[in-house]
């Protein structure tokens, strides 16, 4: 199958469940659905912690504050899309209309190539998404006992105002809670899947601009200015990204840091404790996926940072010297903003790289030692 974009299905199909993908019929119904659920479930979830914190032990606590977590993320995602709607539809159609408008120059293939790795890619990250949640969901229902004398476990920990223990009362509230927590699930991966997309994107017009620029064997100002003018799309595009995720982003790995302390200490303790069997089920896969998440975000900011330098090694290596002086006086402004980067921060306060994921994943680690020794 021939791909002519690089948006990928899996995406498109996320964004239309969540809502937010343009033409999506009543999308102020979804967002008033979105709103009242997460309101009414975050509300009792966080009411119950605050309820027992104080009789629950230091490990069941960690374990309800890492699965609120990242409902509250989830939250904050949709409220900035919402708020920056008009960019995200921006960026989409901006998407397509250089897929169609750069086609005849894509003499390698790179939009078909990359549509299709696109959609294995955030194909992949949405499954492994819900796959978490459905090992939470054995993690937790799956490990019940038969002991009528103990009360049975609803899937999230909620201080809802009646009996949640008896029947239809508990049937009816873990259904919807199995619900709520597939579509957060498929929510959550969505965004993470949507910025991959958008950054794989870019790197392939990238490269067709600079194998155009190369293949060519005529130099000329003409190419110059094309070249040029196309990096000034691609800038522009990289800030509407930045726009659209760069407070999602310092969002994301603040709660990163703080999810993956608490998993990594549950996963720590589940090891040493004879029946913590379940609770490794719900932790581990929920811990990998938080963790590639947070590098998701920190390889579209080194990715970025690559792509421009590849702009610039390619102005440098062009045949520069056989051009007049005033065509290749061009060129020098573009190689000094390649050197700057494209732009993808976390909150406007340093770029996301590599660098920041190894810092977050020492900072959990260094805060889940903390835990460990107060447990």
């Amino acid at each position: 199958m021939i791909l002519r974009n690089t948006i990928s299905q899996s995406v498109k199909f996320g964004l239309h469940f969540i809502g937010i993908w343009p033409g999506t019929p009543f999308p102020s119904l979804h967002k008033i659905g979105w709103i009242i659920v997460m309101s009414v479930l975050q509300t009792y979830q966080y009411r119950y912690i605050i309820a027992h914190y104080k009789s629950d032990s230091l490990m069941i606590t960690i374990d309800n504050l890492s699965i609120a977590m990242p409902f509250s993320l989830t939250s904050i995602k949709l409220s900035i899309t919402w708020a920056n709607y008009g960019v995200l539809r921006e960026i989409l159609s901006t998407m397509e209309e250089d897929c169609q408008k750069y086609a005849a120059i894509d003499i390698n293939k790179l939009i078909s190539k990359t549509g299709q790795l696109s959609f294995y890619l955030t194909s992949i990250v949405i499954s492994s998404y819900l796959v978490s949640a459905a090992f939470y969901i054995i993690g937790v229902i799956g490990f019940q006992g038969n002991n009528t004398l103990v009360p049975r476990e609803l899937l999230l920990k909620m201080d809802l105002p009646f009996e949640t223990s008896e029947s239809p009362n508990y049937e009816l509230v873990v259904t919807t809670q199995f619900l709520i927590h597939v579509s957060a699930a498929l929510a959550f991966g969505t965004f993470t899947a949507l910025l991959l997309m958008v950054v794989l994107h870019v790197g392939c017009q990238i490269d067709i601009m600079c194998q155009n620029l190369v293949d060519v064997s005529y130099k000329n100002k003409k190419q110059i200015k094309f070249f040029i003018n196309r990096h000034q799309e691609i800038i522009l595009f990289t800030k509407r990204i930045e726009k659209l995720f760069t407070y999602i982003a310092l969002c994301q790995l603040v709660s990163n840091t703080i999810i993956t302390c608490c998993l990594g200490f549950l996963i720590v303790i589940a090891v040493h404790i004879d029946d913590g069997l379940p609770l490794l089920i719900k932790s581990v896969l929920f811990y990998v996926v938080i963790c590639l998440e947070a590098f998701i975000y920190c390889f579209a900011g080194e990715y970025l940072s690559i792509k421009s330098q590849l702009i610039g090694n390619t102005a440098y290596d062009f045949l520069w010297y056989d051009l007049r002086a005033n065509e290749s006086q061009l060129l020098i402004p573009l190689i000094l903003r390649s050197q700057r980067g494209f732009t993808f921060t976390f909150g406007k306060f340093s770029s996301l790289s590599l660098e920041s994921f190894t810092a977050i994943m020492k900072v959990s680690a260094s805060y889940m030692s903390v835990l460990l020794a107060m447990y």
